[in-house]
């Protein structure tokens, strides 16, 4: 193993970062969130409610790419860690990668009229497929820059605090502002404006965002000992454990929202955009906080103490019946979600750096793949949730919505994501260590 020192980036590295990088990188960040959240939000909803699509179908292609992720994301990482280029490891997969993630995200949304039941569901799984393959090199690439180019406890605090008010953001306008984007353009002219916003957004940032040369290896491990180091790390594993927890909790949340807004508050369009608006605002303005608090106690306790009052918040949209009621219960939620995402941020950049400094070689993109491999895998929990509408409450698609729809996505989502978060905040308590500035 080399030594760590103040130069070498395996080993606990300087807070280097020029101020500028933050807010720069939060540009990026904002248009990959715009994509993946509009994406991730509606499409299965365009699908199920508008096509009119079987939700078992839909539930079924959203199953169908968790094989493909199994190998894509890892596979991603490993070569991305090992690329060797005069512009760096990260840049070529981004600047290659950001044209099919915008047009793959076209194709999901300009679909060719008249299609079969099954014609549409080939269709659907073909482009979910597709671009969830462009995601993951956009994503994995982009967030391995984080602990690259920022460095140190308040570094990483201050940058996560930017990085996550851009997302925050970007799900405002992917998921709040969405329904006003279809309702005036229809599902293609949302997607074609929103891909162009990606564009301006992404492109510049791609092209232009530093590397740090020093952390390229010219000996990198062979991809068995990658793998075996990375998944023999039991802190990773057990961050792993609860943001999948997390994940899976989120993207029940994030694939029921539009229909808790028809169904359980009875929202049009525009009522539903200002429901996500007032949510997520609330969460933009606890990031801040939320960041501050991480630079004076360490990773740990926000990110754990984050997941637990999310859980704990998620239970009043149970008792909300309209808009003022589901603003009231969606704010609280907004308002611990912000501890999560700064303090996942923060102890997975500490996770990376203890590796680092006991294999001598920094392995951001694998160590993130994985963590996004999870998450996919975590998100096949929107699949399994569809699925237990059915039986519980007849619920089938927006054509066969059954006797009960607005008690099926209370249930939908308030009862299973709790179940879920209330496991993460029992396992995020064990992580070991505090997720400061002592790598030891």
């Amino acid at each position: 193993m080399r030594p760590a020192d103040d130069t070498n980036p395996t080993g606990r590295p300087p807070e280097s970062a020029a101020p500028a990088e933050a807010p720069r990188y939060a540009v990026g960040m904002f248009g990959l969130t715009l994509i993946s959240q509009a994406f991730g939000t509606y499409l299965l909803f365009y699908y199920v409610d508008v096509l009119g699509l079987p939700a078992g179908l839909a539930a079924m292609a959203r199953i169908a790419y968790t094989a493909w992720d199994v190998f894509n994301d890892p596979l991603t990482g490993y070569l991305s860690d090992r690329t060797r280029s005069r512009w760096g490891r990260r840049r070529p997969w981004l600047v290659v990668g950001l044209p099919f993630y915008l047009l793959f995200f076209l194709m999901a949304f300009w679909v060719p009229g008249g299609l079969r039941e099954e014609v549409l569901f080939w269709y659907l799984l073909t482009v979910v497929l597709l671009f969830e393959g462009a995601a993951t090199a956009v994503w994995t690439n982009f967030s391995a820059l984080f602990p690259e180019i920022f460095r140190g406890l308040r570094s990483r605090a201050r940058a996560a605090a930017w990085k996550h008010g851009a997302q925050i953001a970007g799900l405002i306008a992917g998921v709040a502002l969405t329904p006003l984007a279809y309702d005036t353009l229809g599902f293609g002219g949302m997607a074609l404006v929103y891909a162009l916003v990606g564009a301006v957004t992404m492109g510049p940032v791609f092209a232009t965002t530093p590397e740090d040369r020093l952390a390229t290896d010219p000996r990198p491990l062979g991809l068995l000992a990658a793998l075996r180091h990375t998944l023999g790390n039991r802190p990773f594993w057990l961050f792993l454990a609860a943001q999948g927890l997390v994940q899976a909790a989120f993207g029940v949340m994030v694939a029921g929202m539009a229909f808790y807004a028809r169904y359980t508050l009875a929202l049009d369009a525009r009522e539903t955009s200002a429901l996500f608006t007032a949510v997520f605002a609330v969460a933009l303005a606890a990031v801040v906080p939320w960041s501050r608090a991480a630079a004076r106690r360490g990773g740990k306790t926000v990110w754990a103490s984050g997941i637990g009052a999310v859980a704990l918040a998620v239970l009043p949209l149970a008792a909300a019946r309209d808009l003022w009621t589901g603003v009231a219960a969606g704010a609280a939620v907004g308002l611990a979600l912000g501890g999560v995402l700064v303090g996942s941020e923060v102890v997975l950049a500490y996770i990376i750096d203890r590796d680092a400094q006991a294999t001598g070689r920094r392995r951001e993109a694998l160590h993130y793949s994985i963590n996004g491999l999870i998450t996919r895998l975590a998100i096949t929990s929107q699949a399994l949730a569809f699925a237990l509408l059915t039986p519980l409450f007849g619920y089938v698609s927006g054509t066969d919505p059954g006797p009960a729809p607005g008690a099926a996505f209370r249930f939908f989502m308030t009862v299973l994501p709790f179940c879920a978060l209330a496991a993460a905040w029992a396992v995020a308590r064990r992580f070991p260590h505090a997720a400061d500035d002592r790598i030891s």
